[in-house]
């Protein structure tokens, strides 16, 4: 995964729109199990674009995507933003 990117306000792992965790994983509906409450909730995520994050992530992904394959997520990068108040992979694309 070369590009990770989180929009999710209020997530531990959100830094500057970067996301820092070692591994994310993405369920069935897209949603991103990953997602941890951050206990600063003043937060704020930087609208400025970021350098591409670590290359060494692995984002295991449930989804029925195009990216999915055997169960890892084979894109370039991904964007989890918040849909309906629950952090989602916006990356996705149906098979």
């Amino acid at each position: 995964m070369f590009d990770l990117k989180c929009k999710r306000q209020g997530c531990k792992f959100n830094q500057n729109c970067n996301c820092t965790a070692h591994n994310v994983k993405v369920d069935n509906t897209t949603k991103c199990e990953t997602y941890e409450d951050s206990k600063n909730p003043q937060m704020q995520q930087d609208k400025i674009p970021q350098p591409p994050t670590r290359k060494n992530i692995c984002v295991s992904c449930d989804a029925k995507c195009l990216f999915n394959q055997d169960h890892t997520c084979k894109a370039n990068g991904i964007t989890v933003i918040t849909n309906d108040f629950a952090p989602e992979c916006c990356t996705f694309l149906p098979k």
